[in-house]
């Protein structure tokens, strides 16, 4: 009953001119209408009274919660730029809410629109400097960017403040192991793995790891353990394939590639080691035509990164 008044109220306020004895819009209304989950409205009461009052905080703040709210909805039904579009709507009304910078800077990372997060984030950090989330998502976006110095530096200004995050010790391990540091890098994924031994990515990288380092026999019990929470995980199904071809066990790796190009089929490592399996085991057509496969995802792989940084229109 409530929200039903309130919502009454907001449509005369938007409908009809108020006259001498009608009560302007504030803040507390668009709490109200929030509170009872109607998001849009309350949108429309806080910026009508920040379009009179600019500088009302708390209509500031119900503006960037409301946003906030939207923008969930929106991002949780694959509407990634109008979500975006929520949050930049609300910086029009709250043009120096460090929480706002900070939720367009993680969104724009999530949507690949790399050098536009990092501004974001960056005016985050100015406005509230002692924030630590806000150097963990300047962290992932400078891992994105290959800028692994600067990405490490910022994971490490996070650790400080907050040392037993089994997720930052994974992700200073992914800059240490792109910048092919391999014992630092299994040492923080190692660490990441004391912390919170239920995980499978962790897992995961240390055998990646001892892939690339030509170990082929550490690699596979890493691999095991991923295997044994997800079954489905395509990386560490065609690593392990990758692994026994190494070791020349091609009948046992033809078991996990094939389970590989079943649970990932856009995985490209995948189809190229089941195709070079294949070739060894005397299969030559099915091998020339999950070569071929390979290939192509490469090939789709390489056009998707020269649209990383562009943003996908909004639907018509």
């Amino acid at each position: 009953m409530h929200g039903c008044r309130y919502l009454i109220a907001a449509s005369i306020l938007f409908v009809a001119p108020p006259g001498p004895a009608q009560q302007a819009p504030d803040a507390q209304q668009g709490f109200a209408l929030l509170q009872a989950g109607n998001t849009e409205q309350a949108r429309d009461v806080f910026e009508a009274v920040l379009t009179t009052t600019p500088a009302d905080l708390q209509a500031q703040d119900g503006e960037v919660k409301a946003s906030e709210a939207i923008a969930l909805r929106e991002r949780g039904a694959g509407h990634m730029v109008d979500a975006l579009q929520a949050l930049t709507r609300a910086q029009n009304f709250a043009p120096h809410n460090a929480h706002l910078f900070f939720d367009v800077g993680v969104l724009e990372e999530e949507m690949q629109l790399y050098p536009n997060a990092e501004t974001e984030l960056a005016a985050a950090q100015q406005i509230d400097p002692q924030n630590p989330d806000v150097d963990y998502a300047m962290a992932r976006v400078k891992i994105d960017k290959g800028q692994l110095d600067d990405a490490e530096r910022e994971m490490k200004i996070y650790l400080l403040a907050r040392p037993d995050d089994a997720s930052a010790h994974y992700g200073l391990g992914r800059v240490y192991e792109l910048g092919m540091h391999f014992d630092q890098a299994k040492a923080e994924f190692l660490r990441s793995t004391e912390l919170q031994p239920i995980q499978t990515e962790a897992w995961y990288e240390l055998g990646v790891v001892a892939l690339k380092q030509n170990d082929y026999p550490s690699a596979l019990p890493y691999f095991q353990k991923v295997l044994a929470r997800n079954g489905q995980h395509g990386g560490a199904l065609a690593d392990t394939g990758q692994a026994l071809y190494r070791e020349k066990r091609y009948d046992e790796a033809l078991v996990y590639l094939r389970r590989a190009v079943a649970a990932a089929p856009s995985y490209q490592p995948g189809h190229y080691y089941l195709g070079l399996t294949l070739n060894r085991l005397g299969q030559k057509e099915e091998a020339d035509r999950e070569l071929q496969t390979a290939q192509k995802l490469a090939d789709e792989d390489n056009k998707n990164a020269s649209r990383r940084y562009q943003l996908t229109p909004a639907n018509p």
